[in-house]
């Protein structure tokens, strides 16, 4: 079902209502909240008031009744489970809060997402816990905020458990929150924005967040995807223009008046000076009429390899995409990147019914239409935005070779791109991707920014990041230091970067280094007790056989009469009957002596009895819960009795397995960090590089010369190219899947090979008891006291399954 057509199915007046006051009554808790505070804001009390009265209108009339399909009501139709594919989509969701416009959370929300909530909130009153299911690629598109949102929709008892239901309180336990100025959508106001500075407790809100999401990531799998030519995303670097150089001088001097001067940010400000940069990296001709076109330009230079790779392609009748989410539509003076390159592609060759404009398809038939033309190969070139054509194009098939002519917003973005053609069903084995930039843009530095960025976002969804506090990755527009050192075309820009990236590896390196002196100081406190228990229970396993073997040709003991063959038998009946078959609590009764040890019967008020022999230490056994007569206590005696050699090999093992572990964590214990003094002294450059390249002077010793950024810059690479480092250590148990084959390829594999059935196994009979156990306790090891798999997983929160590794 598509999500248009699932948000048609409306819910019952009655549970709108309930749903209503409840989120009224939230608004309501704020607004009581706020006005009992000291020095409280009368402004912000009637923002909240006004988002109050908004909310009650909003839930009154969202559900339009055009839109709802007659007699039909979610709430009735006894649906357990909702999977959403592209959960992206509903990350505008509503959140009461007394912070005003913080990015990331939406005070007025989406109705789809907000109809997605209310479902959501219904299956979970129904089957707490997993009522909803979510598959997306981007779980964390932007901000870590959206986080606090993923989890309102699907994981609500944590945080309310937690007490931080309310994204205030979310907000004070994981962020720091800055208020800046802002342009109004009509551009004719300021207004205040708040945003996130940069997040705290990161460790524990990865916990919280891996506690409802289950992250694969492409690492992690062994799809059946096409193999990247050269193992990533090749970079075409493209000359600026002599026009390029001197207006991007002009966006440095605008920059240099923002600092300088007090310019209304309705006139110029950051982002609007990082757009044009964007624009100027594509073509002169964005921001200039005058401007002519440059042969060296990622225009020509996009125009050149989609005619070479078209015709390489042509005996497979392989397609090819190109995405730019700039020059779309054409500028004031009539310049369009889309027509020039369309124009350009026609004048080399290739057919104008072979390329195509995602644009160009309004409507979802024609949009199907086209698609089918692409998988058919007979559109080859297909043109599009990111907006358009990032999610739901499925056009993989020929797909030989993306183009990145520009470099979108976000790392989300990019991911969505590049899964276009990364995706199964391509029966391409190898394709390429093609990164277009200009050398000296702004482009070149935001193509740094996304790569670090995505990597940020990956180490905080696998777990992987060992910081506790981090900048957010929401920001957009470039600093002034960064569009200063990109127009000078200053490589110590990407030696910041490297520096930074490397400091982040040895923190996470000294992290490990942290938790391997925690984990050898508790093991040192606990291995010798570990070691005397072992001992202990291997010198009593050791007597047991022993006195096991000395009496193995004694008579049973029943009772206190000493019986064989079938009178050992009748009499141990008459015993086992008079047993009870239910007890209110645990209790032990004596039967007899086996082989020279005493043995006996515990019964539990719910689990399966057990047999328990014992001399110096005590074994039980569980028995079934319907057969535990006479022949089936003789067989259990029998089993126990005869695995104390095998059980003491097995601790003999542990025990010198604990003693190595001993001695290694002896040897450990103390080591200091190994690049203690590579990452101050990396850390010390990196800031000082950091001013520089800011415009202020670094502090120096008297007496020694200040140093230049490039002198810096050196000195950063001479102590990388001195220290080399271990990769950092992959987490133990890392879990890695294989996806199944798709059934046709399976289809065709077997054709004609006939399966065999399957053959019966025999179920081992039932592990006896681990030594020394409480016999009070159930056992971990019998049917009744294991934990259930199925019930552990239904109380667990729903999932977020990357989009890169669900399994289509």
């Amino acid at each position: 079902m598509t999500h248009s057509s699932f948000e048609r199915i409306g819910m019952s007046r009655d549970y709108q209502e309930k749903f209503l006051l409840e989120q009224i009554e939230e608004y309501d808790q704020l607004l009581r909240e706020h006005a009992a505070a000291k020095g409280a804001n009368r402004n912000l009390i009637k923002t909240i008031e006004k988002q109050k009265a908004a909310r009650v209108e909003r839930l009154k009339n969202l559900l339009a009744e055009e839109k709802k399909d007659d007699g039909l009501v979610f709430d009735e139709l006894g649906v357990d489970q909702i999977f959403i594919d592209e959960a992206q989509y509903y990350k505008n969701l509503e959140t009461p809060t007394k912070m005003e416009r913080v990015a990331g959370i939406q005070t007025g929300g989406s109705e789809r997402a907000f109809d997605i909530y209310m479902k959501a909130r219904f299956l979970d009153q129904q089957h707490a816990g997993h009522g909803v299911t979510f598959a997306t690629g981007t779980p964390i598109s932007n901000t870590m905020v959206e986080m606090y949102t993923m989890q309102r929709f699907l994981d609500p008892e944590g945080l309310k458990s937690r007490g931080i239901e309310h994204f205030d309180a979310w907000a004070a336990n994981f962020g720091e929150v800055i208020d800046t100025m802002e342009i109004s959508p009509d551009g004719a106001s300021l207004r205040p924005r708040s945003r996130f500075a940069r997040f705290n407790n990161l460790p524990e809100l990865q916990q919280m967040f891996r506690s409802f999401a289950d992250v694969q990531t492409a690492e992690m799998l062994d799809l059946p995807r096409p193999r990247l030519e050269g193992g990533k995303p090749m970079v075409v670097a493209c000359p600026m223009s002599d026009e390029q150089r001197a207006i991007q001088q002009e966006l440095v001097a605008r920059y240099e008046r923002l600092r300088s001067q007090r310019v209304d940010p309705r006139v110029d400000n950051a982002l609007a000076i990082t757009t044009d940069g964007r624009k100027l990296a594509l073509d002169a001709r964005m921001l200039s009429s005058d401007a002519p076109d440059f042969a060296g330009s990622k225009v020509n230079a996009l125009v050149d390899n989609v005619v070479a790779i078209w015709r390489r392609t042509e005996p497979t009748r392989g397609t090819q995409m190109v995405f730019c989410d700039m020059g779309v539509n054409s500028t004031s003076w009539g310049y369009s990147a889309y027509d020039e390159v369309v124009s350009k592609l026609v004048a080399r060759g290739i057919p104008r019914q072979q390329i195509a404009a995602i644009g160009d398809a309004d409507s979802d038939a024609k949009k199907q239409a086209l698609f089918e033309k692409v998988r058919a190969g007979s559109v080859r070139v297909l043109l599009g935005s990111t907006a358009k054509m990032g999610t739901g194009t499925n056009v993989q098939k020929r797909l030989v070779a993306l183009h990145h002519l520009d470099a979108p917003w976000k790392p989300a973005e990019v991911e969505q791109r590049d899964g276009r053609i990364l995706r199964q069903g391509n029966e391409n084995e190898e394709v390429a991707i093609y990164r277009y930039v200009t050398e000296g843009s702004f482009d070149a530095y935001m193509w740094q920014a996304l790569e670090t960025k995505a990597r940020f976002i990956s180490q905080i969804m696998t777990g992987e990041n060992g910081l506790r506090r981090a900048d957010d990755i929401g920001g957009q527009e470039l600093s002034y230091a960064e569009v200063k050192a990109i127009a000078s075309g200053n490589p110590a820009v990407l030696t910041l970067a490297e520096a930074d990236a490397e400091i982040q590896r040895l923190t996470v390196l000294q992290k490990n280094h942290a938790d391997e002196q925690f984990l050898a100081r508790r093991n040192l406190r606990d291995l010798p007790s570990t070691i005397e228990r072992l001992s202990g229970r291997l010198a009593n396993l050791t007597a047991d056989m022993e006195t096991a073997k000395t009496h193995a040709n004694d008579r049973i003991t029943i009772g206190k009469r000493p019986v064989s063959g079938k009178d050992a038998m009748d009499l141990l009946a008459q015993a086992l009957d008079s047993v009870p078959q239910h007890v209110r609590e645990l209790r032990r009764f004596p039967l007899g002596i086996y082989r020279g040890l005493r043995f006996g019967m515990v019964l539990h008020p719910q689990f399966a009895p057990e047999l328990y022999l014992e001399g110096a230490i005590s074994r039980q056994y569980t028995l079934s819960r319907e057969h535990h007569g006479p022949r089936a206590v003789f067989n259990a005696l029998d089993r126990v009795a005869g695995s104390y050699g095998s059980e003491c090999t097995r601790v003999r093992q542990d025990l010198g397995v604990s003693e190595g572990q001993l001695r290694d964590y002896q040897a450990r214990l103390g080591a200091p960090f190994p690049h203690t003094s590579y990452l101050a002294e990396l850390t010390s450059l990196r800031d000082r590089l950091k001013a520089g390249l800011s415009g202020g002077q670094p502090t120096e010793k008297e007496g020694e010369s200040q140093p230049t950024v490039a002198g810096l810059a050196g000195q950063i690479k001479s102590l990388k190219a001195a220290h080399t480092i271990e990769a950092t250590p992959e987490r133990a148990g890392k879990r890695r899947a294989s996806a199944e084959e798709p059934v046709t390829v399976r289809i065709r594999r077997q054709a004609g090979i006939t399966p065999t059935a399957d053959s019966e196994m025999e179920s081992p009979p039932p592990a006896p008891r681990p030594e020394g156990a409480d016999p009070s306790k159930p056992d971990p090891l019998s049917p009744h006291g294991r934990t259930n798999t199925a019930q552990a997983w239904s109380g667990r929160p729903e999932i977020i399954s990357t989009k890169q590794a669900a399994v289509r």
